[in-house]
């Protein structure tokens, strides 16, 4: 992992406890933070006097809003584990500090449950100061305002470690051989986003043998994978064929399983008692997802033991892993019609676009690039476009509508920046998404980047002086003490990547088809 850049050997724990007692891992999906998180447990065990407790968070999904308690959830999984000790003396031990708290996919609590389970990780981490909490998830827009945590990154696999990996996958010694000589060789360097990620590498392995070419898109990485595994050989069982209990072709349990990864992404489950899983598959044939009639026990034996999208662990099943409902809950978003799509993704992104930094929308650009833009980007921008005309096109207005505070954060080598806090994170992530697709953060000049540093430097200084480092202030504040022209001229680029996503917009927001009134110029274009 890194910090600020700078490397920091995970393989002792006492080299991540001395960097602060409140962190936060984050890292993409298939990257590793939940076996980084195991190996933190054992090694607190082996090298330190701490008592490590390692907390599974999506386990809260299970409570509802005003249930939900962060501490009795801790004690109920310490006692279930045979850790006995009277909940006082639990309290006592929490005040003298001598656990390490590992809070494992915060990524994977439930939309409406994140706010109550933030502020209770905050509760406990200020009550009880003196313990480590290191929590670990893929990255998210809030983290910015965790001023009391501190954000570490989870590095991508080195060549060698690629090959080190390779070497220890159980595996058909042949295949594996002739992999991790071309991996050696070029598909490293080739082909480094898939194989610096440990699920990709599996991915890439698995797909080996049969492979015409490796893809470079991830969509059609996770496809090739998916084709793979339900038609080809189990190599690690001497080539023998799992048999589809189910009797259903490929494309007709892909668009089953596809149903499956939609509903329950949506319900932000990630994992299921066996009844849920025979629900969200029944849900699958009454809505008459295919044609053909197919026993649901039969399917998620498929599922299971022919191609390994669950994993059965005891009374639960769960995904091996979540890209994988994330790239098929994509691919049945694609069938729904423009009208469905433009309704129910901005329902989903105006509630829950704090959470919007999975894969699923990234495999979604990916998958139908023009109706992304037609269905999200576009009304999106439009809307906040019509929002801005109607209020004057205040700067004011915008910052305030966006964002509601700024502070100065100071990184380790010595570098001050202002950060602001998101309050509005559907029209935040849209210009994010719309200056992203547009390549604004490819060719902003040099000069504006230096007169942007300039005038940042002017509000730094006001607010470290008055407020000091990591203090929110709101902007009401800022202008009712008179800087608020120094605060506009500070966060100008919050400005500058609106008008540049309204301009991207207006390049493509084009229908030619509709302002053509003679039918010959309309069947030219259709």
């Amino acid at each position: 992992m890194n910090r600020n850049g700078r490397v920091i050997d995970a393989s002792d724990i006492n080299n991540v406890l001395e960097l602060g007692n409140k962190l936060i891992i984050t890292g993409t999906g298939g990257i590793g933070k939940s076996v980084m998180m195991k190996h933190f447990f054992l090694n607190v065990l082996q090298n330190t006097h701490y008592v490590p407790v390692l907390i599974e968070l999506r386990g809260l999904n299970e409570f509802d809003e005003k249930s939900v308690n962060l501490v009795d959830y801790i004690y109920n999984i310490m006692e279930t584990l045979k850790f006995r000790l009277e909940r006082k003396y639990f309290d006592y031990s929490l005040e003298t500090g001598c656990y390490v708290i590992l809070l494992d996919g915060y990524d994977e609590v439930k939309n409406e449950l994140s706010k109550q389970v933030t502020s209770q990780i905050f509760a406990l981490s200020e009550k009880y100061p003196d313990n480590h909490y290191i929590l670990s998830s893929r990255p998210l827009e809030e983290f910015v305002g965790w001023n009391q945590f501190e954000e570490l990154h989870s590095n991508s696999l080195t060549k060698s470690q690629a090959l080190s990996l390779i070497n220890k996958i159980e595996y058909e010694q042949k295949i594996k051989k002739k992999f991790y000589k071309e991996l050696d060789e070029y598909l490293y360097d080739k082909y480094k986003t898939f194989a610096s990620n440990p699920l990709l590498l599996t991915i890439m392995l698995l797909t080996f043998e049969n492979r015409a070419s490796i893809p470079d898109k991830l969509n059609d990485f996770f496809e090739q994978a998916f084709t793979t595994l339900f038609h080809t050989h189990d190599a690690t069982k001497g080539g023998y064929k799992r048999d589809i209990q189910s009797k259903l072709g490929y494309e007709d349990f892909k668009a089953v399983f596809s149903y499956f990864c939609f509903k329950s992404f949506f319900n932000s489950d990630y994992k299921f008692s066996e009844n849920k899983v025979l629900e969200y598959i029944g849900m699958a044939k009454h809505k008459e997802i295919i044609e053909t009639n197919f026993n649901s026990m039969d399917f998620l034996t498929d599922l299971t033991n022919s191609v390994c999208m669950l994993i059965h662990e005891g009374l639960e099943y769960r995904f091996s892993h979540r890209s994988f409902q994330e790239y098929f809950a994509a691919l049945y978003t694609t069938q729904l019609d423009d009208s469905q799509q433009k309704r129910f993704l901005k329902l989903w992104l105006q509630n829950n676009s704090y959470r919007t930094t999975s894969n699923y929308l990234d495999m979604l650009y990916e998958l139908q690039t023009s109706r992304f833009l037609k269905n999200i980007i576009i009304p999106a921008i439009r809307e906040l476009q019509e929002l801005y005309k109607e209020n004057g096109e205040s700067e004011e207005w915008l910052l305030n509508l966006i964002y509601e505070d700024v502070c100065v954060r100071k990184y380790e080598n010595g570098k001050k920046v202002c950060a602001v806090s998101i309050k509005e994170f559907y029209f935040h992530d849209m210009i994010m998404r719309a200056c992203n697709i547009g390549g604004l953060f490819k060719n902003i000049k040099e000069e504006k980047k230096q007169r942007s540093s300039e005038e940042e430097a002017k509000l730094i200084k006001i607010l470290e002086e008055e407020y000091g480092i990591n203090k929110e202030v709101k902007f009401i504040e800022l202008k009712q003490k008179g800087y608020i022209n120094e605060m506009l001229q500070s966060l100008h680029w919050i400005v500058e990547r609106y008008e540049f996503a309204v301009s991207y917009v207006e390049s493509v927001d084009k229908d030619p088809i509709a302002r053509k009134k003679r039918f010959t110029s309309m069947l030219e274009e259709l």
